[in-house]
C-alpha cells in the first residue's frame, strides 16, 4: 500500500506542476495546437496467454517406470569362475577340470606313492556373482539417459511454465512545428502474473510431476544397483535383442522406453490467448498529450543546447523510409506454439527399427511373388541402394550430364567450373563412402568364410573324437569279450576240480585272487591311458580355438577403429567446406549490398541538401524582399 501511495503523491504533483506551467507559458498551447492538427493512433491492449504443456510423455514414463523398479530391485547375474593354482594344503574343492589340468601339467605332480598321485599345487576354481551382463549394462545405459532427458526437460518446463497478461500502450503522432515535421513513437509495455488460481493449480501439478520423475530418476541414479554397475562400459546402439530383452515383460518395458526416448525429442504445449481493447478516457488522453509534450521539449530543448557538440561530431549518412499504417502491432502477435526441441535424434535405435521394417517389408513382398530368395534379396538391396543415390542426388543436386553441358551454355564458365569442382569432390566423397562400405562387405563375407572353415574344423575334430570313442568301446568290448571267456575257462576248471581235495581248492583261490587284481590293474591303466589322451587332445583343440578367436577379435577390432576414424575425419572435413564455402558467400553477398545501400544514401542526400538549400535561398530571399 505504502508503493501505491507514494505513485498517487507523485502523480498529484507532477500533475498539478505541469498544469501551472501549463497556464503561464505561452509554448504548450503552441505545441497543443501543432499536436493535435497532426496524425494521432492511439493503442491500447491487455493480452492474458495461458500455456498449457502435453503431458503425455509425462504418463508413458511413469508407464514404464515400475518395470525399472523391479529390474534395479532384483537384477539378473550368472555365475562367473576364477580359476587359480594353489598349493594342495590351500585347495577347498576340486574337480574333473583339476584333474585333467594335472594330467597335462605333470611337474605340478609331488609324488606317486603306492599308485596314488600326491601333487604339490593344483587347480582350482571359485564361482562367483557376476551382474556386469550385456542386459544389467542396457539398464544402466537407460537410466544415465533418463537422467539427461528429465533434466533438460524440467529445466525447459521451469523456464516456461509461468503464464502471464501484457498490457500494452502505444501512441505514434506526426505533426508539424516550427517549421519541422515531427514523429513520434511512444510505447510501453507492461507484463505481470496473472492471478489465476486454477492456471497456477494446473501449473504446479504439471511440475510437479516432471520433479517427481526426476527425483525417481535421481533415486535410481543412487540405488545399490547403480553403484554396483559404475565400472562397467555402457552399451552403445543398435541394442542387441537378447532373449532376456526379447522374452522378459520388464527389460521388453525397458527396451520400449529406449524406444520412446529416441522418438521423443521435443516438448509440445498449447497456449490459450484473451484479448481486449482498453478504452482510453478523456482524462487519460490528455495526460498522453502531456506526455507528449513533455518527451518533445526535452528533445528540442537538448537539441538546441547541444547543437555546436553535434555539429562538430561525425557525420553518419542514412536513408529514411516511407512508414506503413498496420492494424496490430507486431509484439502483440502471438505465435502458433511449437514444440521446444531438446534433443537431436537424427539417426538412433527408432529410426533404426523403422528402415529395418521397410527393408523387411520390401523383402516379404518379392518373397511373396513366388521370387528366389537370393534374387529377392539382391533387388531389396538394389532398391535400397538407389534409394540412397536419390538421397545423394536430390540434396547435393548432381545432374546429369546433358543437364550439365545445357547450363554452362547459359551460365558464366567459371562460375560453373567452381560450381562442378563442388559437384566432383562431393562424388569423390560419395565414392569413396561406398568404398569404405565395400570394403565392409567383403570383411564381413571373409569372416563368414574364416567362420565356415571353423565349423568344417570343428566337425573334422568332433568326428575324430567320436571315431577315437567308437574304438575305445570296441578295445573294450574286446576286452570284456576275453575276460567273459576266461570267466568260462575258470567255471569249467571248476568243475573239474571238485574231485581235486581242498589243498587244491586253496591254491585255486589264490590264483582267481591274482587274477581278479591282474584284471583290475589292467582296466584301470587303460581308462587312465584314454583319459589322458583325451585331455591333451581337448587341450590342444582348445588352445587353437582360443588363438584363432583372439586373431579375429583383434583384426575386427582394428579394421572397426579405422573405418570409424575415416567416416570421421571425412564427415569433419565435409562440414568445414561447407561452412567456410557458405561464409565466403555470405560476406561477398553481405559487401555488395551495403556498397549499393551507401551509393543510394549518398545520393539521396545530395538532392536532400540541394532541396534544402534551394529552399533556404528562396525562403532567405523571400525574407529580404518582404523587409
Amino acid at each position: 500500500m505504502k508503493k501505491r501511495d507514494d505513485l498517487d503523491t507523485f502523480y498529484s504533483h507532477i500533475m498539478s506542476s505541469l498544469m501551472a506551467v501549463e497556464e503561464k507559458e505561452n509554448f504548450p498551447r503552441y505545441f497543443y495546437n501543432s499536436f493535435l492538427a497532426g496524425e494521432n493512433i492511439v493503442y491500447q491492449k491487455s493480452i492474458s496467454e495461458i500455456k498449457k504443456f502435453n503431458d503425455d510423455w509425462i504418463a508413458t514414463l511413469e508407464t514404464y517406470f515400475p518395470s525399472i523398479d523391479r529390474i534395479i530391485s532384483q537384477p539378473f547375474s550368472t555365475l562367473r569362475y576364477d580359476e587359480e593354482i594353489v598349493p594342495i594344503e590351500k585347495a577347498k574343492k576340486v574337480n574333473s577340470t583339476s584333474i585333467r589340468h594335472l594330467a597335462a601339467n605333470s611337474h605340478l605332480i609331488k609324488e606317486i606313492k603306492d599308485g596314488e598321485v600326491i601333487p604339490k599345487k593344483i587347480l582350482t576354481s571359485q564361482s562367483e556373482i557376476e551382474y556386469g551382463i550385456y542386459e544389467n549394462r542396457f539398464i544402466m545405459t537407460l537410466i544415465n539417459r533418463l537422467i539427461s532427458f528429465l533434466s533438460n526437460r524440467y529445466e525447459v518446463v521451469k523456464s516456461n511454465i509461468e503464464s502471464y497478461e501484457r498490457k500494452h500502450l502505444n501512441l505514434r503522432s506526426n505533426f508539424n512545428i516550427f517549421n519541422s515535421e515531427v514523429a513520434m513513437d511512444i510505447d510501453v509495455v507492461l507484463k505481470n502474473d496473472i492471478e489465476d488460481s486454477d492456471v497456477k493449480e494446473q501449473s504446479k501439478i504439471y511440475l510437479g510431476r516432471v520433479t517427481n520423475l526426476t527425483r525417481m530418476v535421481s533415486g535410481y541414479k543412487n540405488s545399490p544397483f547403480m553403484r554396483m554397475m559404475e565400472e562397467q562400459k555402457p552399451v552403445k546402439p543398435p541394442i542387441m535383442k537378447t532373449n532376456i530383452i526379447l522374452k522378459n515383460p520388464d527389460f521388453r518395458n525397458a527396451y520400449n522406453l529406449w524406444l520412446f526416448l529416441d522418438h521423443c525429442d521435443s516438448v509440445f504445449y498449447d497456449i490459450d490467448v484473451e484479448e481486449r481493447d482498453l478504452d482510453i478516457a478523456p482524462a487519460y488522453m490528455y495526460n498522453l498529450n502531456q506526455i507528449a509534450l513533455i518527451t518533445y521539449a526535452l528533445v528540442l530543448y537538448n537539441q538546441n543546447l547541444l547543437k555546436k557538440e553535434y555539429d562538430a561530431s561525425n557525420l553518419i549518412k542514412y536513408e529514411r523510409k516511407a512508414t506503413k499504417l498496420v492494424k496490430s502491432h507486431a509484439k502483440d502477435v502471438v505465435d502458433n506454439p511449437s514444440a521446444i526441441v531438446i534433443e537431436d535424434n537424427t539417426i538412433n535405435e527408432y529410426y533404426l527399427e523403422q528402415n529395418k521394417r521397410v527393408f523387411k517389408q520390401k523383402l516379404d513382398e518379392l518373397l511373396g511373388e513366388d521370387v528366389p530368395y537370393e534374387q529377392a534379396l539382391k533387388s531389396a538391396l538394389t532398391q535400397t541402394i538407389g534409394i540412397t543415390n536419390s538421397l545423394f542426388q536430390s540434396v547435393f543436386d548432381m545432374a546429369a550430364e546433358e543437364e550439365i553441358m545445357d547450363a554452362v551454355e547459359k551460365k558464366n564458365l567459371v562460375d560453373k567450373l567452381v560450381e562442378t569442382k563442388k559437384k566432383a569432390r562431393i562424388a569423390q566423397l560419395i565414392r569413396e563412402t561406398k568404398e569404405a562400405d565395400y570394403k565392409e562387405s567383403v570383411n564381413l563375407e571373409k569372416q563368414q568364410m574364416k567362420e565356415i572353415s571353423r565349423i568344417n574344423t570343428r566337425i573334422i575334430k568332433e568326428s575324430s573324437k567320436i571315431r577315437r570313442q567308437l574304438k575305445d568301446q570296441a578295445r573294450r568290448q574286446r576286452l570284456n569279450q576275453s575276460l567273459k571267456a576266461t570267466r568260462q575257462d575258470r567255471d569249467s576248471a571248476k568243475d573239474k576240480s571238485k574231485k581235486l581235495t581242498e589243498n587244491m581248492k586253496a591254491v585255486k583261490d589264490k590264483v582267481e585272487t591274482a587274477i581278479l587284481q591282474e584284471e583290475k590293474k589292467i582296466n584301470e591303466q587303460l581308462l587312465r591311458q584314454a583319459e589322458k589322451e583325451l585331455i591333451s587332445a581337448e587341450k590342444a583343440r582348445a588352445r587353437a580355438e582360443r588363438q584363432e578367436v583372439m586373431k579375429r577379435l583383434k583384426e575386427e577390432r582394428k579394421q572397426a577403429l579405422e573405418n570409424e576414424r575415416r567416416r570421421f575425419q571425412e564427415h569433419r572435413n565435409l562440414i568445414r567446406d561447407k561452412f567456410k564455402e557458405m561464409k565466403s558467400k555470405i560476406l561477398d553477398f553481405e559487401k555488395k549490398r551495403r556498397e549499393q545501400e551507401i551509393l543510394l544514401l549518398r545520393e539521396k542526400y545530395r538532392k536532400m541538401r540541394e532541396q534544402e538549400v534551394a529552399r533556404i535561398k528562396t525562403h532567405h530571399s523571400q525574407t529580404i524582399q518582404s523587409t
